[in-house]
């Protein structure tokens, strides 16, 4: 998962829903994640490929949801840590079996972010790449209380930082060279997610964004989700 808006939920959700169907999942990161639902998942420390193959091994033995991380954030008591795409590669070489969810961007708990060289950090190996949209963001300001790196977006899209986000600048940044997608593998499968669909307003919004992005034909996006992680609807518009 990438992008902004709902990233951290969407893999929580994804583990628990993959191993209730009989999945062998595990969540992680590479980067850092949020650890307040740690009351409900099992955190494995792993501080290397050689710990990480046995963190796997303990992982399948775990009924709760089991996420591989390299420990706490020492500047966030809220933060864990996530383990590299390098290391996450190796390890699902040897596991061929398991799925794993792994949240490969920070956004600072906003909907939508202006991505710099080194973001997002995507495991080469990834099959696909789940590209999470708040549509909450639409109507905002380029802020940096509404927006992750304000400054990039405006430098990406060539919009004043006193503009406001519409689809059309969301599905700008998607589709630029240097934004959402820039990093992405390119045997991968790209879902744009539209996560926070909770309205009928935001649902016509929501469709407005999926068209436009189904309109670039990109050819590794089969189709676009819309929905919403808190109500558990979602709706498939398909390329």
């Amino acid at each position: 998962m990438i992008g902004g808006g709902g990233k951290t939920s969407l893999m929580y959700y994804l583990v628990t829903i993959l191993k209730d169907q009989g999945y062998a999942a595990i969540g992680t990161s590479t980067t850092k994640l949020s650890s307040h639902h740690s009351s409900n998942n099992s955190f494995i420390r792993v501080q290397n490929v050689a710990t990480g193959y046995q963190a796997v091994k303990q992982a399948r033995e775990i009924e709760r949801t089991v996420i591989l991380v390299s420990g706490e954030d020492d500047t966030d008591p809220k933060k864990m840590v996530g383990i590299s795409g390098e290391w996450i590669d190796r390890l699902a070489i040897t596991h061929k079996d398991v799925v794993f969810v792994v949240e490969g961007d920070g956004a600072a708990g906003k909907p939508l972010k202006g991505h710099l060289a080194h973001d997002p950090v995507i495991p080469s190996l990834s099959s696909m790449v789940v590209v999470v949209i708040g549509i909450d963001s639409v109507g905002l300001r380029l802020t940096s209380q509404n927006v992750h790196r304000p400054e990039r977006i405006c430098q990406l899209t060539k919009v004043s930082p006193d503009a406001v986000v519409t689809t059309e600048l969301i599905t700008q940044l998607l589709f630029h060279p240097q934004g959402y997608l820039h990093n992405c593998p390119s045997h991968s499968l790209i879902v744009p997610f539209i996560n926070k669909v909770e309205s009928v307003p935001q649902g016509k919004l929501a469709e407005r964004l999926a068209n436009q992005i189904l309109a670039n034909q990109h050819p590794q996006i089969g189709g676009v989700v819309i929905g919403s992680l808190l109500t558990g609807e979602g709706l498939w518009l398909q390329a």
